[in-house]
Formats: C-alpha cells, structure tokens, sequence
C-alpha cells in the first residue's frame, strides 16, 4: 500500500511525497518550504526534475550499495532493501537535521534526533553484520551512514564518535587518516582529527573522530552547493569558490586549495562533492565556513599489497573535476602554511605511523614514502613559482 511521508528540516514541514510498498517514490504531493529543500534549487519549479532529486535523496540517505556488509545487514533486519532500514530510523543521521515520518502521526525532532538523544549500536566489527539477527528495525545512526566501509557511531562521554574499519587485508585506511590528520595538524590546516583505536576482540585498526557538526550546525555537500545554480561554462573548482563568495564564506580559495595540495601529498583517490562542502547554521540557513577537511583514508595506494602493483607516479586519479590530483595544482595560489621546513617533515609522518600497521610489508612503506618525496619535490617547485 502507498504511503505518504512529510520530509522535515528539524521541525520545519519541507515537503510532502509517496513512496510504494518497495520505498520507491511515486510522487511529491507538496512543496511546503523550497528553500530548505535538501538538494540543489536549480530547478526550482521544475516538477520531474525534482522528483529525480529527491529519489536520489532518498536513495543515498542510508547504507550505499558498495557496502561491503549491506547484503549482512539486510539479511539480519530482513528488509527488503537498505532504504526501509533508513525510513525505519526516520532518515536520520549525524551529518544534518533533515529526517522524514508517515505524515499521519506526530513527532518532535527534540524527541528523536541523534544529538540530542541517546541510539543503539548497530554494527560490529567483529562478525559481518550486526550483533543479533532477526530483530525489528532500530532507529540508529549506524544504518543511515554513508561511504563503503564498515562504519559504527558511538556516545563517549556524551561525545558523538566515529570508527570506521578497512576494506582490504592491509588494513590501511585507519592509518591513512591518521597519517592525513597529523600532517594537517603539521600546517595548522582546519580539519577533522582522526585518531586510530582497536577492536577490543581482535585488534582491528579503527579510525575514531568526532562529529564534525552538531545540533545547531550541519554540513551542506559541494554538489548541494553546486546545484543551487545552473551549471554555467565554468569548472566546478571556479563554480564551487564563486558560489561560497556570493554566500558571504570567507577564505574559500585557501581553504579549497589546501584540500588539494593534501589529496596531491597522500594521493587520495577518493574525494569527490560529497565528502567536502560548507558548514551552516540549520536555523538560520546562514553558510558559516568551508567545511574542515575529512574522509582522506583511500590514498597511499590503499587497496594495493605489493609494490609491482604500485606505479611509480606520482599523480593519482580522484572523483573531482579535473580528476588528476597533480593537474589541480594548476589551480592553487601561493598557499601560505606549506613552508619548506614543514614540508620536509612528511615523509617521516608516513613511515613512522605506517610503521605501526603490522599487515603493511616494508617495501611497500619504502615505495609509498619515494612517491611521496617526489610529490614533496613537485609541490616546492609549484610554490616557488608561484
């Protein structure tokens, strides 16, 4: 039976719509507030266009089909598919404060939101799936996370956490975010601060950091911000910057150009618009600030466990226009915070800490620590041409 649903950006009714039995949207019945839309307003009256955005809303509000334990999951919540798990939870999540309910009951975003209230743990790292089958859908934060790896939110002294684990026998994420934050840290560059715990029963590494936003504050997405104009004859590096500046964010040039010059430094081959962005008030709609930088653990050739594999370049491929992490560079000014002396320091930070993933052979560690001296060569170069 079809079922109508009230989308809400905290307790501001947005818009009303109709999912079937298979939680397949079958309409928009109202738009009840266009400017708290959760995606792009280019098209801005456009009916079918925006029924095309809000499926793909729905669609990537839970567990993404790249999950590496979603078929697990599924399977111990007996759920047809990973959006009933997101509707179970009301499509709430720790990233903003939009969330849905059947519009004929009444709830409160005070009474259920994950900032302010207290949600089960989901998922374990140390079965493929979660820690007991066959039970009613939670309403948890653990089953509306987006990204590949297995993921688990954790309250710690009141703290909201994440850990995140690996999708490959090396294990090197956990440490790649280690590695990305500490040479953050070396700059003085604003970004999440990861650190690497492990699991208690079997010593998997797991990268912890905490809540980049909270019950005031949520995180706006750079495709978000793309669409909230038509796409003119201009990059998305130039687009994203113009966009911010119109929106009164201050600084989006340097901050933008650190982002790349670390994705060139660690090679990371996943960034893409949804794991960067803006920050802003969610009462107001004010755009505070650049987003702090997060998500960098698929770089230092993660997903490759011995060094033929490992071409001798220092460029990697990424998810973001232009996709070269090297032909970025051409964009970036003089940044300010990359000194010489700082610079030099890099290539320790990722021997010693990668010195500390037991499942990483040393050849590969000398391998990834060459490229990276090479890239550090390169980027000196850039600046004092700059």
């Amino acid at each position: 039976m079809d079922k109508e649903y009230i989308l809400k950006h905290k307790n501001i009714p947005v818009l009303l719509f109709k999912l079937n039995e298979d939680f397949e949207l079958l309409e928009i019945t109202t738009i009840l507030d266009e400017k708290r839309l959760p995606f792009g307003l280019k098209y801005a009256g456009k009916k079918e266009a925006q029924f095309k955005q809000l499926s793909d809303w729905i669609e990537n509000r839970g567990l993404p089909r790249s999950r590496s334990d979603l078929a697990n999951i599924e399977y111990d919540f007996n759920v047809k598919n990973s959006i009933q798990l997101t509707f179970g939870s009301y499509a709430l999540n720790l990233a903003d404060h939009y969330w849905v309910h059947k519009s004929d009951i009444n709830l409160k975003w005070e009474n259920v939101n994950f900032f302010s209230n207290n949600f089960k743990e989901v998922v374990s790292f140390d079965i493929l799936g979660v820690f007991e089958k066959n039970r009613e859908i939670l309403v948890a934060p653990d089953l509306t996370v987006d990204g590949s790896l297995r993921k688990k939110w954790i309250i710690n002294n009141n703290e909201r956490l994440l850990l995140k684990g690996s999708r490959y026998d090396e294990m090197q994420e956990p440490f790649n975010e280690l590695i990305a934050s500490k040479i953050m840290d070396l700059f003085e560059i604003e970004h999440v601060k990861y650190g690497l715990v492990r699991n208690e029963s079997n010593n998997m590494p797991l990268s912890v950091c905490k809540c980049m936003v909270d019950i005031d504050t949520e995180i706006v997405t750079a495709q978000v911000v793309l669409d909230t104009e038509l796409k003119e004859n201009r990059n998305e590096y130039d687009r994203f910057i113009n966009i911010c500046n119109k929106k009164g964010i201050k600084d989006v040039k340097e901050n933008i150009d650190n982002m790349i010059i670390i994705d060139f430094l660690i090679g990371n081959t996943d960034r893409h618009t949804s794991n960067f962005g803006i920050i802003r008030n969610s009462e107001t709609l004010e755009w505070l600030k650049v987003a702090p930088i997060f998500d960098n653990g698929n770089s230092f050739h993660q997903n490759t466990n011995t060094i033929n594999n490992i071409e001798d370049n220092v460029d990697t491929l990424c998810r973001w226009f232009p996709r070269g992490n090297y032909e970025k560079l051409q964009y970036i000014d003089n940044p300010k915070c990359f000194s010489n002396e700082k610079i030099d320091c890099i290539s320790n930070i990722v021997y010693d800490n990668l010195c500390n993933n037991e499942n990483v052979k040393e050849d590969k560690k000398n391998k990834l620590v060459s490229i990276v001296k090479k890239r550090i060569n390169l980027l000196k170069e850039i600046i004092e041409k700059k």
